[in-house]
């Protein structure tokens, strides 16, 4: 566990090291997994294309929850690439005690690609994208046998956004490999100036899920909650640091006994709500 950690912090170092010697811009973070990247800025002498963005954002965080279910513990990388609108995002969660090994040793437990297109409607402020994801899991703790097999998922989504106050932002996801599923989230947020360029980020979101699948059984409710309060530093034009905490809760009895089943089955105990955090480092080139 210690040995890991120490992987972890000096990958840290080097995103760090890499900021501070070339100058960044960051871009928030999203409530989901990050998957359409902000519109970077574009200052002189930028050494790559004017009209092609790439993000890295590393984050240490205490647990990942995903949908309001507990799936891993610790960090995971994010890095997208992006042009004209067009976007690629490639998201790795790696995990420091992963559930599906004997030891709970450190593990690369998910890999994700995103492929997405983004744009805007200014005389309605509308911000809109959509895209297509791959999900691919490792094996994990559950069954019988103590594993599953690797599991693959495919969805495809669209997000419809207002920039106006509390930025409402509305996304939709279809899951179309594993099963027949719908993922409805409604967001707000909001952005406090606090000290110079620093701001402290708010944001909460509510969801809907109606599963079909034969894999699962059926849910037609309202899913979970999500309050998260970061304070975002710039250190340059390009490299921000952003220490986050979040509440994860169910909105619903069905949703509560889903959550702490699959908390059941991967870490040997029944909880439906999180509170877990980190810290974010974003590199925006």
């Amino acid at each position: 566990m210690r040995a890991s950690l120490r992987v972890t912090s000096l990958s840290f170092l080097v995103i760090i090291g890499m900021g501070l010697g070339t100058c960044v811009h960051a871009q928030d973070v999203t409530p989901e997994k990050s998957t359409v990247p902000a519109e970077a800025a574009k200052p002189a002498g930028k050494v790559i294309p004017e009209d092609l963005t790439a993000d890295l954002n590393v984050s240490l965080y205490s647990q990942y929850i995903w949908r309001g279910l507990e799936l891993s513990r610790d960090s995971f990388v994010i890095l997208t690439v992006g042009y004209k609108g067009f976007s690629v995002n490639l998201w790795a969660d790696l995990d420091t005690r992963f559930a599906g090994t004997q030891n709970r040793e450190f593990k690369l437990q998910e890999t994700d690609v995103t492929v997405s297109y983004s744009n805007s409607y200014k005389p309605w402020k509308l911000n809109y994208a959509l895209g297509w994801i791959l999900y691919d899991y490792q094996p994990v703790s559950g069954n019988a046998d103590g594993t599953i097999k690797d599991t693959k998922n495919q969805e495809l989504f669209v997000t419809l956004g207002l920039d106006v106050l509390l930025k409402p932002t509305f996304s939709v996801y279809n899951e179309i490999e594993t099963g027949q599923a719908w993922y409805f989230n409604l967001g707000l947020s909001h952005s406090f100036a606090v000290y110079k360029d620093w701001s402290l980020d708010v944001g909460g979101w509510v969801s809907y899920l109606i599963n079909n699948s034969s894999a699962n059984p059926h849910f037609s409710n309202f899913h979970d909650g999500n309050i998260a309060v970061g304070l975002k530093i710039p250190l340059n034009s390009y490299l921000s640091v952003k220490p986050n905490i979040q509440y994860s809760f169910p909105l619903s009895g069905d949703a509560s006994t889903r959550i702490r089943d699959n908390s059941a089955a991967l870490f040997h105990h029944r909880q439906d709500n999180f509170v877990y955090g980190g810290l974010i480092i974003d590199l925006a080139i």
